[in-house]
């Protein structure tokens, strides 16, 4: 009997013994499929976060493109515009073509430094297509002609008294050099006006040009006679009937 129950007792014991091994071997399958599950999971994550970053460079990239494209037309037009601009603005070939004696007559006349201005001068007057080119007729150094509108009939007559005009309204305005603005400008309004331009700022107390002094001068000068509506000069000389109110804007814009 004794024998029995410990056969009996062995037998039992094996079968308990194969069901921790099972349990065992089920956990660790169980462990196993949690970390697949898991590497998966953050491989999945991985994934998502690479697209998500390949779509963000993709749109940067677009956004930069379309910066690029927009910046580089930006940029064109407004060098093309500039570039109108200053084609607008430069002296034309007449007037170019007059430099080299430009030159030696401003040298003769203490005006050297002075011959772009000349020049700008000359492209609002006549363009350089006149033959009184600075249009000086009627300015006071003019004695061989007709003081009267395209008296001068010798253009290189009509560049010494332009010259000359414009020299002694600097010096009266008391103008430092070429880069003189302040004072060129109100050097310009006498070169239009006369030289009684100087006389009224003088008197008035001022020391620039403005376009309300050139007008109240202007309104002054004309005996407060206005140009009428129709009138072409108007809009682009004021509205006084005594000369060129904006003649110092007009000349600068060829003055480079």
């Amino acid at each position: 009997m004794d024998r029995h129950k410990k056969k009996g007792a062995g037998a039992l014991g094996r079968p308990q013994k194969n069901g921790n091994v099972s349990g065992a071997a089920a956990r660790s399958a169980a462990a196993r499929r949690r970390a697949l599950a898991a590497r998966r999971r953050r491989a999945r994550a991985l994934r998502r976060r690479r697209i998500l970053a390949l779509l963000i460079m993709g749109f940067c990239l677009i956004l930069l493109a379309v910066g690029l494209f927009f910046g580089v037309r930006g940029i064109l037009k407004i060098a093309g515009q500039e570039g109108e601009i200053s084609k607008e603005n430069a002296l034309s070939s007449e007037c170019e073509a007059y430099r080299p004696v430009v030159e030696k007559l401003a040298d003769n006349y203490d005006m050297g430094e002075y011959v772009d201005l000349i020049l700008a001068v000359m492209m609002q007057e006549s363009s350089g297509k006149l033959v009184d080119v600075m249009q000086s007729s009627e300015c006071k150094f003019n004695e061989r002609y007709p003081r009267e509108p395209n008296g001068i009939t010798d253009t290189e007559y009509s560049l010494q008294c332009g010259i000359q005009e414009l020299r002694d309204n600097l010096q009266q305005a008391g103008c430092s050099g070429p880069e003189d603005l302040d004072r060129i400008k109100i050097a310009l309004q006498a070169y239009n006006f006369g030289s009684d331009y100087l006389n009224y700022l003088s008197r008035e107390g001022q020391t620039q040009w403005t376009e309300e002094n050139a007008q109240a001068f202007a309104k002054y000068a004309s005996k407060e006679k206005k140009r009428g509506e129709d009138d072409p000069y108007r809009e682009n000389a004021g509205p006084w009937d005594y000369g060129d109110q904006y003649y110092p804007e007009h000349v600068l814009r060829y003055y480079q």
